[in-house]
């Protein structure tokens, strides 16, 4: 186990990061947009707002002891996050039609992904009690379903988005996403699951 220090930082900033996501009333609303680049600002918005969690991903690695090989996937995830921040900040730059301030959630939603959080990080505390193996498969499963929930995001936003360098962003970012979702997967299946029977794993 590591110190305390670091899950006491870790909890500071995911509290810190899903607060910030609930409150963007000093932004202006979306006026100007029309109904298809609203839902897909909608959209870009939540993407760059799951993109930076993603990104925050690799500070559980300073709260327990972990495998090599899950530090090597959670590193991989949390890399490909801030990238995809920095990406969506410069789409928003670039393209007066792009959102990225926009808060979609409802607002029971918002305060179920806070609770959410508090319980995930706690769940990982160093005096939680949990073995490193439930440890890592806690966060092995947590991972692959954000990661299939946004791969998702993305299709579905691709299919929408009438810009064609826009929809190869998108389509790009399905891919890669869906690529780390088979990377938690094959672990899983190779250290967590009895019986492995994911087509797509690797022995």
């Amino acid at each position: 186990m590591r110190n305390l220090g670091s899950f006491a930082l870790l909890v500071a900033l995911l509290v810190a990061t899903t607060s910030c996501a609930q409150d963007k009333s000093g932004h202006e609303p979306a006026a100007g947009l029309s109904e298809q680049r609203l839902i897909l600002s909608e959209g870009y918005s939540q993407l760059y707002t799951d993109a930076g969690h993603l990104d925050l991903a690799r500070l559980v690695l300073y709260v327990k002891i972990e495998s090599q090989e899950f530090n090597d996937v959670i590193t991989e995830i949390g890399r490909f996050g801030g990238e995809l921040e920095k990406d969506l900040k410069r789409i928003a730059s670039e393209y007066p039609g792009v959102r990225i301030d926009l808060d979609p959630l409802p607002e029971m939603e918002k305060r179920k992904r806070l609770a959410v959080g508090w319980d995930r990080a706690f769940q990982f505390a160093p005096f939680s009690g949990r073995s490193r193996v439930e440890y890592e498969r806690t966060m092995l499963i947590s991972m692959f379903n954000a990661l299939n929930h946004e791969s998702h995001l993305c299709q579905v936003m691709a299919a929408e988005e009438p810009d064609p360098g826009l929809k190869k962003f998108l389509l790009a970012s399905e891919k890669r996403f869906r690529e780390l979702s088979e990377l938690a997967l094959n672990l899983l299946n190779r250290e967590h699951f009895r019986n492995d029977t994911h087509p797509a794993a690797k022995p």
